[in-house]
């Protein structure tokens, strides 16, 4: 769009100059078009490995707070979810719910495999929160957590990941 605006406001500017006095000399108009390559296949699956971890992560949130996990998420499979129905149950059983009340979440790095169809990321979280009772009312003094965990990851159709397994570092 932004070349085509230039392209005919060059050619008004050379039309109207038509009644110059060297008729036979030639004007050039040159623009620098921005060519933007599409990302490689790589930085889209990376893409889809950083969406499936932050999607993990806003569930693991979610389910500390409401102890509820869904039946069917797009971010978590295998272990992972096994392992956060069971962490849910237990809380549950106890009649603990946790608040979220500080938190940097940080994805520090990822590795995708050569073949592309699994990835591990490591990621840390330092985080600050506060165990309730079921009804909110807070349970003892709120607590600072410093976590750093690794990730594994599968690949499951195109470019989407799932969180397939985490382990603490």
């Amino acid at each position: 769009m932004r070349r085509t605006l230039l392209v005919l406001t060059g050619s008004a500017v050379l039309a109207g100059c038509g009644a110059s006095a060297h008729r036979d000399s030639t004007s050039a108009i040159t623009t620098k078009a921005s060519v933007q390559t599409a990302p490689s296949a790589e930085a889209r699956l990376e893409h889809g490995v950083r969406e499936a971890i932050n999607q993990d992560h806003a569930l693991s949130v979610q389910a500390l707070w409401t102890n509820m996990v869904p039946s069917n998420h797009s971010a978590t499979a295998g272990p992972q979810l096994e392992a956060l129905r069971q962490s849910v149950a237990q809380r549950r059983a106890q009649g603990v719910r946790v608040k979220l009340l500080e938190e940097q979440f940080r994805i520090a790095a990822i590795h995708l495999e050569p073949s592309y169809s699994t990835a591990s990321a490591t990621v840390t979280d330092h985080e600050r929160v506060q165990p309730t009772y079921a009804n909110g009312r807070p349970r003892g003094k709120a607590v600072t957590l410093n976590e750093q965990v690794r990730l594994e990851l599968r690949r499951v159709g195109g470019t989407r990941f799932v969180v397939w397994k985490v382990t603490a570092s």
